[in-house]
C-alpha cells in the first residue's frame, strides 16, 4: 500500500523522522487543491528572482494553472516512472525544503549518483518536481539537489534550485486556516498536520504572529526577536543581539536605557510578553538617568501599567558582582538616588568597609547581605567598585492582548508607544519609526 495513503504511516520510522514529515505534507499536497495552489505559488515566486532561459519559463507554474497528475514519496531513480514516455520531454525542477531557505549558490544538473527522491510530483503541462526535505538546513548536501536520469531520457533540468522554507510553508497553511479558506475534511487534515509539526518539529513553526506560536516558548521568543528587529531606531534598523544568560535585546543608542529587551514567560494558554528597560545600569548611565528624571512622570508610568523596581548593584569593570534589595520602598529609592547620583564615583579598595556601612545606614542593603559581600567582594582582589543605582521599567501584555494586537498589525506600534513613554518618564527621547 502506498505511503501517501493517510492510514499507512511508516512502521519502522519514528514520528519525528524527516521522511514522516515529507509523507504527511505530501498527503496534503496530493489531496487539497488550495494547498496545491499555495505550494506552487511559492515555487513560482522563488523562480521570479532568476533570469530564466526561454525553455525554462514558468508561466504555467501559477495560481490554478497546474494540474497534479501524481504524487509519490521515496522513489528510487530506477523507478519505472523515470524510464518511459511519462518523463520524456518534461521540465524538471529540484525543490529543497528546510527550516530556513537554502541560500548556497549551486547549479542543478544530471548526476550519476544513486538517488532516492523524498517526493516526486508529475504535473501537467509537462513538469516534474523532485522534492528533497531537510528539516535542518545545515544537513543539506548540495548533490542531493541533483536528479539522476538515464542518458537515454530526454528531459530539461532547470539549473536553478527552488529553495523553500518550512516556516513559510507552515505560515501559509496557518493563513488558510485563519482565513477559513478550507472546511470539512480538508480543514481537519491541515489542522492535524499543523498539530503534528507542533508536536514533532516545533522548531519549524513560523512566528509571524503570536497567534500561530501556539504558546510554544521557543516560538514566542522568536516572535519577540522579530519584533525587535522590526524597530527603526534613530533612522537605522535595530541592532539586535543576544546577552548570554539573559535575553535578546536591541541597542537603543541612548545613554540612559541602553538595551531594549522583549521576551515571553509561561507557555500553553498561560503566557505573557514582557518589555524590559533597565535604566541607570552603569554609573555613567545612572548620572544621565537621574539628572533629568521626573519623579511625577515615573509615578504616572506605574499608573499606565508599568511595573517599577529597584536594580541596585555593584560591578567591577563590565562585570556585575552583587545585587541588593535593601529596605527602601521604590519611591524612597528613587528619591535617594535623585539626590545622590550626581556624586557617584568609583570606590577604591580601602574605602569598601566604609562604603557598605553607609549603604546599610541608608537602607540600600541589610545586615543579611554581609555574608554575600564577604564571599563575593571582600574575599576577592577587586581594587575598585562601580556603584550602579539602576531600576527596571517593565511592561507586560497578556496572551490575549498580545494576540489581538498582533492580529490587527498593532503590536509593534504599541511596543513603540510603551518604549517612548518609558524614555519620556526619565527625561529622555528616543526616535522610533
Amino acid at each position: 500500500m502506498n505511503h501517501l495513503n493517510v492510514f499507512n504511516s511508516y512502521k519502522n520510522k519514528p514520528h519525528h523522522h524527516e521522511d514522516e514529515l515529507t509523507r504527511t505534507f505530501l498527503i496534503l499536497l496530493k489531496n487539497i487543491p488550495s494547498v496545491q495552489i499555495m505550494f506552487f505559488e511559492l515555487v513560482r515566486q522563488e523562480f521570479m528572482k532568476y533570469d530564466l532561459k526561454e525553455e525554462e519559463q514558468i508561466e504555467s507554474i501559477g495560481l490554478g494553472d497546474l494540474k497534479i497528475e501524481s504524487v509519490s514519496t521515496q522513489l528510487s531513480h530506477m523507478n519505472e516512472l523515470f524510464k518511459g514516455s511519462e518523463i520524456e520531454g518534461r521540465k524538471v525542477v529540484s525543490i529543497i525544503i528546510s527550516d530556513d531557505k537554502f541560500v548556497e549558490d549551486t547549479k542543478v544538473e544530471n548526476d550519476d549518483r544513486g538517488a532516492r527522491y523524498d517526493g516526486v510530483i508529475f504535473a501537467d503541462p509537462g513538469w516534474v518536481f523532485i522534492v528533497e526535505n531537510k528539516p535542518l538546513r545545515e544537513h543539506i548536501w548540495s548533490r542531493q539537489l541533483n536528479p539522476a536520469f538515464s542518458e537515454q531520457i530526454e528531459v530539461h533540468i532547470v539549473e536553478h534550485p527552488c529553495a523553500l522554507s518550512w516556516r513559510v510553508v507552515i505560515e501559509k497553511l496557518n493563513i488558510l486556516l485563519l482565513n477559513e479558506m478550507v472546511s470539512g475534511l480538508e480543514k481537519q487534515l491541515i489542522e492535524d498536520f499543523v498539530e503534528y509539526v507542533d508536536h514533532e518539529f516545533s522548531y519549524l513553526n513560523p512566528y509571524t504572529q503570536f497567534a500561530v506560536c501556539k504558546g510554544n516558548p521557543f516560538l514566542l521568543n522568536k516572535r519577540c526577536v522579530a519584533l525587535l528587529e522590526d524597530l527603526i531606531i534613530s533612522g537605522e534598523p535595530a541592532n539586535v543581539k543576544y546577552h548570554r544568560g539573559w535575553k535578546h535585546y536591541a541597542e537603543s543608542r541612548k545613554n540612559t536605557v541602553k538595551q531594549i529587551a522583549l521576551d515571553s514567560s509561561g507557555q500553553g494558554d498561560n503566557w505573557q510578553i514582557h518589555l524590559w528597560l533597565f535604566a541607570g545600569d552603569t554609573m555613567h548611565a545612572a548620572k544621565k538617568t537621574f539628572e533629568n528624571l521626573n519623579i511625577e512622570k515615573l509615578k504616572e508610568l506605574k499608573m499606565k501599567g508599568f511595573g517599577l523596581a529597584s536594580n541596585f548593584h555593584v560591578s567591577y569593570r563590565s562585570s556585575n558582582l552583587l545585587w541588593f534589595e535593601g529596605r527602601l520602598s521604590f519611591d524612597e529609592y528613587i528619591q535617594y538616588w535623585k539626590k545622590h547620583a550626581p556624586a557617584l564615583h568609583q570606590c577604591k579598595r580601602e574605602g569598601f568597609p566604609e562604603l557598605f556601612q553607609s549603604f546599610e545606614k541608608d537602607g540600600l542593603i541589610v545586615a543579611e547581605d554581609h555574608i554575600s559581600i564577604q564571599e563575593k567582594i571582600l574575599s576577592k582582589n577587586y581594587d575598585r567598585l562601580n556603584i550602579c543605582p539602576g531600576f527596571v521599567m517593565k511592561y507586560t501584555w497578556t496572551s490575549e492582548e498580545s494576540i489581538k494586537l498582533d492580529q490587527r498589525g498593532q503590536f509593534l506600534d504599541d511596543l513603540k508607544e510603551k518604549i517612548t513613554m518609558a524614555y519620556a518618564a526619565i527625561g529622555d527621547e528616543i526616535e522610533l519609526s
